[in-house]
């Protein structure tokens, strides 16, 4: 079992999670982008269910290009990316690694999308690379 905490960078959303981590991925997709204004999305998904969040984030949702609905949850006050969630995925929780006190917990396993990577990603050699998502 892993356990993480995080918060937004005001301080009004935090989370406490505890269960397995069973994908910790790079996505370098378009939405992810621009979702965290970064090169990709870092992400540890977890159950839902295993993570219990204090506050209530706003949320935003669009299509995915594969067509199912994906739900950003983000902080209101200082719009820090907490959450997402994919319908086609339902009972996961993605958690931004970038908010979770426990860095040391994230190591990616995979990367996807890196047909839509900015030229300047450098992608790490022997983690997995997938032009779409797989599967």
């Amino acid at each position: 079992m892993t356990k993480l905490t995080g918060t937004c960078l005001c301080g009004d959303i935090s989370f406490e999670a505890d269960g397995e981590v069973p994908v910790m991925a790079n996505c370098h997709c378009t939405a992810c982008r621009h979702s965290t204004g970064s090169a990709y999305a870092t992400l540890m998904f977890m159950k839902q269910d295993d993570v219990k969040v204090t506050g209530t984030p706003k949320t935003f949702q669009h299509s995915s290009d594969a067509g199912t609905t994906m739900t950003k949850h983000f902080c209101e006050n200082c719009g820090t990316p907490m959450f997402t969630q994919n319908s086609a995925r339902e009972g996961m929780l993605g958690l931004r690694a970038g908010i979770i006190n426990e860095h040391e917990e994230f190591s990616p396993k995979v990367n996807v999308y890196t047909s839509s990577k900015m030229k300047a990603t450098i992608l790490e050699d022997g983690i997995p690379a997938f032009e779409k998502m797989p599967g």
